[in-house]
């Protein structure tokens, strides 16, 4: 722990994304200064590409205190159009969110963005980086300002989530291999004379594929691809073309009229390597850019966020074990690589073009999404709820896994409550008030501590970004306090001689009580 009782340094984050603003939030949150720098100006619009916030996503946020203000300005999708006769569904997902939520990629920027700047985060519009530069005691980062005039800012960690382009992963030196997966796709933001029953609808013939999403505001976005036309990114997108793809796609394209925007983009697959550089990480499109099909790009950016703002806070508040800032390269980047893959791997099977593949696709497809074990795990894959980390071999059956919003006893009743402020949270079987005590005495300010609200044998730690760190299913009180002791010390760092704040107590479970000194060995 921090000698000081006070973090050690400041992290400075390239990008305000959703990647960015919810590591902005998660860090403040924990009590380390940031500062978000970005190019773009504060009145300059985003323009949206991503619509789908997944269930683990809102998991993540469930746990932030922002899901429900989110889902509110959404609507929710339980079944999945795959292609025009097959659907997934999504309705059978455990915990609160059976279903993938549609709402523009601005909504939740300004809900990640407004819980940053709650938090006490610093966002610095018109800010583009022009070169870093680091040593082992931290990172100067050159920014110039669009205002012109140019400034040097050091802080002790940089985090580039600046998107394809990042010019992060340009000062680092980084490849980005890879190909493109698909080119000329066109958007466009339109009206429609006679909108579409579903909230999405999408469909791809052979030479053709088309998606359409609402914005909520009578507003519509068009994705649309056509073989036939395979124009350069920097050619317009012809209204005319537009209908044509969307027809051909769809059968009809819903009387669209009055684009307010177009443009034309292509879709790359790469990977960056290396997530992590001496004191310089990545994250988000800034290390892993894929197909949009699954709509999973800004949810597994946001993931690689929700993974890092903890162990960066750790850092600088001087209790993670030597290891830790490193495993965030090691979990995240297989689970980018499955993502880069896996969407490539769709879109491919989406754009068939001969005639037998794509009826060969078609029974592919309505197999899969009616076998009930495949369908089951087709719907964890492309949510988020089937990720897990590596677990070292011998661990529990749990170690690694999405931790379950289990209930618990007394106040606040559920376990997604107790995190996203950058806090472990030790779920215990038993309420034990010597074996609770001695486990979190000396982890006060790092641990909550809480009693499951049923019946279970297991005791569980918890991560703060909702993945089982640890758990046990054993019974004997002196045995199941050896082990919590060992997790504690793996995933806690060392102990502290004395708190450094009180944690949080669970009705019914003790925090630190003064009372209970002698009772502490």
């Amino acid at each position: 722990m921090s000698p000081t009782g006070k973090p050690t340094g400041n992290v400075l984050i390239v990008g305000a994304g959703p990647t960015g603003l919810l590591l902005a939030g998660d860090l403040a949150a924990a009590g380390i200064a940031c500062t978000v720098l970005e190019r773009r100006d504060a009145e300059t619009s985003n323009l949206t590409r991503a619509f789908a916030v997944h269930a683990r996503t809102l998991e993540m946020l469930d746990a932030r205190g922002v899901a429900d203000e989110l889902v509110a300005t959404g609507e929710r999708v339980g079944e999945v159009q795959v292609l025009r006769t097959t659907s997934l569904d999504l309705s059978r997902l455990p915990g609160r969110f059976p279903y993938v939520l549609v709402t523009p990629q601005y909504e939740t920027e300004r809900v990640l963005r407004e819980r940053a700047l709650a938090a006490g985060a610093e966002i610095v519009h018109g800010a583009e980086v022009a070169g870093l530069r680091q040593d082992a005691a931290g990172v100067d980062v050159e920014v110039r300002m669009s205002g012109g005039g140019a400034q040097t800012r050091r802080a002790s960690y940089v985090v580039g989530a600046d998107g394809v382009r990042s010019t992060v992963r340009r000062e680092l030196g980084l490849p980005f291999p890879g190909q493109s997966a698909v080119r000329s796709v066109m958007l466009a933001d339109v009206r429609l004379r006679e909108p579409p029953a579903s909230v999405l609808t999408v469909n791809a013939v052979g030479d053709a594929f088309a998606f359409l999403a609402p914005f909520g505001d009578g507003w519509y976005r068009v994705i649309a691809w056509n073989r036939r036309h395979q124009a350069p990114d920097s050619d317009p997108v012809d209204l005319d073309e537009l209908r044509q793809v969307t027809r051909r796609a769809l059968g009809t394209d819903h009387g669209m009229y009055g684009p307010r925007w177009t443009s034309r983009f292509h879709s790359d697959e790469r990977q960056v390597p290396k997530y992590r550089v001496g004191r310089v990480f990545l994250a988000g499109d800034a290390a892993h850019v894929h197909s949009p099909a699954g709509g999973q790009g800004m949810n597994t950016g946001m993931q690689d966020a929700a993974n890092l703002g903890w162990k960066l806070a750790a850092e600088l508040w001087g209790w993670a074990p030597s290891w830790l800032l490193d495993s965030y390269h090691e979990e995240r980047h297989p689970i980018g690589r499955l993502v880069v893959r896996g969407s490539g791997a769709v879109l491919r099977f989406v754009l068939a073009e001969p005639l037998w593949l794509r009826r060969a696709r078609t029974a592919a497809a309505w197999a899969a999404t009616h076998a009930r074990p495949v369908a089951r795990r087709l719907a964890g894959a492309v949510s988020g709820i089937d990720i897990a980390y590596p677990a070292p071999r011998g661990s529990h059956r749990l170690t690694g896994r999405r931790a379950p919003d289990v209930p618990l006893a007394g106040s606040p009743g559920r376990l997604y409550r107790l995190l996203g402020d950058g806090v472990f949270v030790l779920v215990v079987a038993a309420n034990d008030p010597a074996v609770t005590y001695l486990a979190t005495k000396r982890w006060a300010g790092r641990v909550h501590c809480a009693l499951a609200g049923g019946a279970t044998r297991t005791t569980a730690l918890v991560r703060p970004d909702g993945y089982i760190a640890w758990a046990t299913d054993e019974t004997a009180p002196d045995r199941r306090a050896a082990a919590i002791r060992d997790a504690l010390n793996q995933w806690c760092g060392q102990p502290a001689d004395r708190p450094v704040h009180e944690p949080h107590a669970v009705d019914g479970v003790p925090g630190d009580d003064p009372a209970r000194e002698g009772r502490r060995t």
